[in-house]
């Protein structure tokens, strides 16, 4: 994980730097390496970041299939609203957790400190 320069950015301490925006095309994800790790999108309308686990199964939603705001898990086909990360199809039936998102000078920053939604979060020192 790399902490980033808070005099640097103006972001606060929870924020992490995740890739340049360059580093990811659209309907793809980048893995930011943090524990657990977070999964960060970019969709037609910008730039989102959720819990990289699917709540279903231990698999990585960053290796899905992205479409039109939504990912789907490639081990059981679970989708989730990558903006909410509300469940749109099952097998999964939690949520995953999402983070707000900046971009600064065309980098990717992902706030740690702000997780919302599902019980992953309890999982976090």
């Amino acid at each position: 994980m790399t902490s980033i320069d808070t005099d640097e950015t103006g972001l606060g301490p929870g924020w992490v730097r995740a890739c340049p925006t360059s580093d990811i095309d659209i309907d793809t994800a980048f893995i930011v390496d943090v524990k657990p790790p977070v999964a960060v999108y970019h969709i037609e309308d910008g730039f989102y970041a959720t819990d990289d686990t699917c709540s279903h199964a231990e698999s990585s939603l960053a290796d899905g299939y992205i479409e039109e705001g939504w990912v789907e898990c490639e081990l059981h086909y679970a989708k989730f609203n990558i903006k909410t990360g509300a469940v749109m199809a099952p097998p999964a039936n939690r949520p995953i957790g999402t983070y707000p998102v900046q971009i600064v000078d065309d980098i990717v920053y992902v706030d740690l400190s702000e997780h919302r939604g599902c019980a992953i979060a309890a999982l976090r020192p």
